[in-house]
């Protein structure tokens, strides 16, 4: 990616954890007390060296006494992190991550030459018996129909790879890809993220992509395309 686009990826996170761009590049793990976080939940995001942990204000002394010690390696480690919680009485619920967390730019977007369009309000009946046979895997990655954004590949009359995306602070695409259960491992996961990227710099948005590091055929989507992994995120939701 070029600087300029590190620099906006920078500037989105620095504000979405309430931290000083400085803090972000800094090596060390940093936990940060965050106005903007209202949950009891913990967002790690980490790079290279670094790591910001933000946690709601009153949170944030006894995730500092927990995590005390740790490098930006470990502090993204699910182990590691319920056991540090839990030496402290906080228990946890779940743990979301680590998860690839990718961006791409004109200077590195690599698209496939496949077929896939953009849908259009007459796709509607399509969208529907996708999503119903897809239903399992939409919580992790569906997204809404929105004709002339939603981008689809088909084989015949049948959809079997769907790609859209929501807007972050008018700056991220934040990519949502599902494949029919039938028609895996056939490409057509990269042919709609390839489009629905293309169209995103085209909105003049930095696409995202994030997906779970145990699910390495996910990443490879990204990283075949052109994604590069700016950075590793982890969500710790505490009972």
């Amino acid at each position: 990616m070029t600087p300029e686009t590190r620099d906006i990826v920078d500037e989105y996170w620095s504000d979405a954890l309430d931290c000083s761009r400085e803090t972000l590049r800094s090596d060390g793990v940093a936990v940060v007390a965050s106005d903007a976080n209202d949950t009891n939940d913990v967002e790690i995001v980490a790079r290279g060296g670094s790591a910001v942990v933000a946690v709601a204000p009153d949170r944030s002394t006894v995730v500092r006494e927990a995590l005390a010690g740790l490098d930006a390696v470990d502090v993204v480690e699910p182990g590691v992190l319920v056991e540090r919680l839990a030496a402290v009485d906080v228990a946890v619920d779940d743990v979301l991550g680590p998860a690839f967390l990718g961006y791409v730019d004109d200077s590195t977007l690599s698209p496939v030459e496949r077929p896939a369009r953009v849908l259009t309000e007459g796709d509607d009946r399509a969208y529907d018996e996708f999503r119903a046979a897809c239903d399992d895997e939409w919580s992790a990655g569906g997204s809404s129909f929105v004709p002339g954004r939603s981008v689809g590949r088909f084989v015949g009359s049948e959809l079997v790879a769907l790609a859209g995306y929501e807007v972050w602070d008018d700056t991220l695409a934040h990519i949502a890809v599902v494949t029919h259960p039938e028609h895996r491992d056939e490409g057509h996961a990269q042919a709609v993220v390839s489009e629905v990227a293309r169209a995103a710099l085209d909105a003049g948005l930095v696409p995202q992509y994030r997906t779970l590091d145990a699910w390495p055929w996910s990443v490879a989507v990204a990283t075949n395309l052109g994604f590069e992994r700016w950075g590793t995120s982890v969500l710790v939701r505490p009972a």
